[in-house]
């Protein structure tokens, strides 16, 4: 049996939806659960007692506390010592795989090539610092079979949170402000992509670690441009320098009054793409949605249906704005 952890979270929910169509088997678990669903990887009783009930032989950890999250001792709880946890049971038991879904946080800076996977790590907040360790825990266990997948954001119809911003703005028709020229290259992944990946990393034995996005690498200026068309907004961009705007909006967001913290905001500047050569090579598949495709997508059905989704996340619902409701104003 395979169990997903945290399957009621965004890209958990998705997972299923491809396991389904497979004819997977699995077993869907959350802290949100209730009966034999529930689980609490901070409790590694509450782990040991799923695994034994069902006869758990492969775990993917799709469990995560947020980027949006600014308490480290949750981020630390949940991704960290969670991830001990299940490392620990999983060699009690001797789970046959343990896949883990990594993030492209752990790097954060101006990249001008894409990365790769011996990339040296740059995290810059606790989120990112989290994942680092939660990789390297992983890595150094005496685990057997493991697949560690970096990701940069996942995308599906049903994503939002930060996005919504954006798409208020153009669907309003709304000036979109940028933090200088917006030429910085940005890369996604969408849900469908990611979750044919780990179907075939169960069949998979290894010891490894990928980068995962998509085929598209595509300019911060040149998606909304492309969003703007293909909606019909009568939306403008404009670009203002970054005159200190990053630090008042990080501090603003650290004082709960702006919905973005530093690692969005340097999303907004940097360019970042990830190599994923090895792992096309490695099982034969490529990402077949675009990331222009993805976000066209998740604004549409924004649009379509007001922010209303089938699944209930603080990434599928739309960001509280803070003090982007009054700057919108003036746009």
């Amino acid at each position: 049996m395979i169990l997903i952890v945290g399957a009621n979270g965004f890209f958990g929910n998705q997972l299923q939806k491809t396991f389904l169509k497979k004819k997977v088997k699995y077993l869907p678990s959350d802290i949100t659960l209730g009966k034999e669903n529930y689980l609490d990887i901070r409790d590694i009783d509450s782990i040991r007692d799923i695994i034994r009930k069902h006869k758990i032989k492969t775990i993917i950890n799709c469990s995560c506390e947020p980027a949006t999250s600014k308490s480290k001792k949750k981020l630390w709880s949940t991704n960290v010592d969670g991830n001990n946890n299940l490392i620990k049971v999983s060699l009690e038991f001797n789970i046959k795989k343990y896949i883990f879904i990594s993030t492209s946080a752990i790097w954060v800076k101006n990249y001008k090539k894409p990365v790769n996977e011996s990339e040296r790590y740059h995290p810059i907040e606790n989120y990112g610092k989290s994942k680092v360790q939660a990789e390297k825990n992983i890595i150094n266990s005496n685990l057997n079979n493991w697949t560690i997948f970096r990701v940069p954001m996942i995308v599906s119809k049903e994503r939002l949170g930060v996005l919504s911003l954006l798409f208020d703005l153009i669907i309003e028709n709304k000036k979109i402000p940028l933090l200088g020229s917006g030429e910085n290259i940005l890369q996604f992944i969408h849900a469908d992509d990611l979750s044919n990946y780990i179907y075939l990393s169960l069949i998979t034995n290894e010891k490894n670690i990928y980068n995962v996005g998509s085929e598209e690498n595509i300019s911060l200026k040149g998606l909304i441009k492309k969003l703007i068309i293909l909606t019909n907004s009568k939306s403008k961009i404009i670009s203002i320098k970054d005159l200190g705007f990053s630090m008042i909006l990080n501090l603003l967001n650290k004082l709960n009054l702006s919905p973005l913290n530093i690692y969005h905001l340097n999303m907004l500047k940097y360019s970042f793409t990830m190599n994923s050569k090895k792992i096309y090579e490695n099982y034969k598949f490529k990402p077949k949605i675009k990331t222009s495709d993805m976000i066209l997508e998740a604004l549409k059905n924004y649009k379509r249906n007001s922010g209303v989704n089938t699944i209930n996340t603080e990434i599928t619902n739309p960001i509280r704005p803070g003090i982007f409701r009054i700057i919108k104003f003036f746009l």
